[in-house]
């Protein structure tokens, strides 16, 4: 039987593939490009830079040995002498001019003394109703050690964020303010045994400042006059 038949029991007809023969490369052309024309434009730009780059290495040596040549011992000498006397002179109106600046000054104090900032500003801004049991203050205020030094501690704090026009009052309050005056009004703070005072001194009521009486005379000096007088001597 022959071998042309299929499983249906129909002859197939035997067929050839013919292979297409694969397109040779046009000569002097790859991928499509002209090599050619590819190389010849690449190549004028590449001359260009070798000849500038030659040019240049002749003029470096030409220069190179000129100058060489002109610099004898005495010229060189020259040129130091010179050198060093300009450094000299940039170095001396330099230190001049540092003279003349004026030194950054610490800026003027606007309350001359704790007991001034306490009256001044922290009594007319932060108001707390004192009932000398849950929330405590003490009138004199100055006779509590610990009390002073964070009132102190307010009162630098406040000069120097002051000139925050921005931010500064802000931070004063939450970094400064309220953690002092919290640990000051607290029943376990530093007027744990002032209580209510004789005649109930150390209260106030809802809206009124907090209590204050004026420390003695010379307690608290005015620091701004102390410094102008170390100044004018």
């Amino acid at each position: 039987m022959s071998d042309n038949w299929g499983d249906d029991g129909i002859e197939a007809e035997p067929f050839d593939v013919d292979d297409e023969p694969t397109a040779e490369p046009e000569p002097g052309r790859m991928f499509g490009l002209d090599v050619a024309e590819v190389v010849e434009s690449m190549a004028r730009p590449a001359l260009a830079r070798a000849l500038q780059k030659a040019v240049r290495d002749i003029a470096n040596e030409v220069v190179d040995a000129e100058v060489a040549e002109q610099l004898d011992p005495s010229v060189v000498e020259e040129l130091q002498l010179q050198a060093a006397t300009a450094a000299r002179r940039s170095v001396a109106a330099a230190l001049d001019q540092l003279d003349k600046e004026p030194a950054d000054e610490e800026p003027e104090l606007y309350f001359g003394s704790v007991d001034e900032f306490v009256r001044g500003y922290l009594l007319p801004n932060y108001r707390r109703r004192v009932d000398g049991h849950r929330v405590l203050w003490a009138a004199e205020w100055w006779k509590y050690a610990e009390a002073v030094a964070r009132l102190d501690a307010l009162w630098r704090a406040w000069e120097h964020l002051r000139q925050d026009a921005q931010t500064g009052m802000s931070v004063w309050f939450r970094d400064h303010a309220e953690h002092h005056m919290s640990i000051l009004l607290s029943p376990e703070g530093p007027f744990a045994s002032a209580g209510e005072g004789k005649n109930r001194e150390n209260t106030n009521e809802k809206g009124e400042p907090l209590p204050y009486i004026a420390p003695p005379e010379g307690l608290f000096p005015d620091v701004r006059e102390a410094a102008q007088a170390t100044t004018n001597r």
